[in-house]
């Protein structure tokens, strides 16, 4: 298999270089500027409105680590992702979106996000980051000539905590752990996306996982 990461210069992008390669993985690094990188793969340094499907030959998916999980670089209709879904149109080449937990399901119902629910806004800011994520998925979600799919993280993605290895894999609906949190380590996150790249991309899905 051989994985491109748009943002492989982010936290979040270069430790799935990393551990897919540590994985026998092949791996492209998209960045939009020059930056130091640990990768052994191939590196492609492009405006990233000004990739072209040539620059993912051979590749079988591209996750895309900069559109939802840092939106608010981008004005509305300069989010990586809509070049991304214009590039991959009928073709066979995948894309795996690090998403939000802003357009996760509160319940099973599947009627409301959990941005629509007013207790989980933690202040303005989130607030305008969700509103913008929902926006994003919402426009996504219309598109049904790419094979894309959304992993998105739960309530909170932990910065800080080394992580347990252990979390479960779960469908759109919000996860929540036995304590009764929604959380995973970023560490444990990328294991989880690596897994879901393994197992093979659910094409038109929304995807989350907790820690247990």
């Amino acid at each position: 298999m051989q994985i491109a990461v748009i943002g492989a210069d982010t936290k979040i992008g270069q430790m799935i270089v990393n551990s897919a390669e540590a994985l026998k993985i092949r791996t492209v690094s998209v960045v939009s500027s020059y930056i130091s990188l640990k990768g052994d793969g191939k590196l492609v340094v492009k405006d990233y409105q000004d990739l072209k499907l040539s620059d993912f030959d051979g590749c079988h998916v591209i996750v895309d680590a900069v559109s939802f999980l840092d939106i608010t670089r981008y004005s509305t209709d300069l989010l990586p992702l809509w070049t991304e879904l214009e590039i991959l149109k009928n073709t066979d080449i995948s894309l795996l979106c690090l998403g939000s937990s802003a357009f996760l399901y509160t319940d099973k119902s599947k009627k409301r996000f959990v941005f629509d629910e007013s207790d989980v806004v933690i202040n303005d800011e989130q607030q305008k980051v969700d509103r913008l994520c929902v926006n994003a998925y919402k426009r996504l979600s219309t598109c049904s000539n790419v094979k894309w799919g959304i992993f998105s993280p739960p309530l909170f993605l932990d910065d800080h905590s080394i992580g347990s290895g252990n979390y479960m894999l779960s469908d759109s609906v919000l996860p929540v752990n036995v304590n009764g949190t929604s959380r995973i380590s970023v560490n444990d996150f990328v294991k989880a996306t690596i897994d879901i790249l393994k197992q093979g991309i659910k094409t038109h899905d929304v995807m989350s996982v907790c820690q247990f």
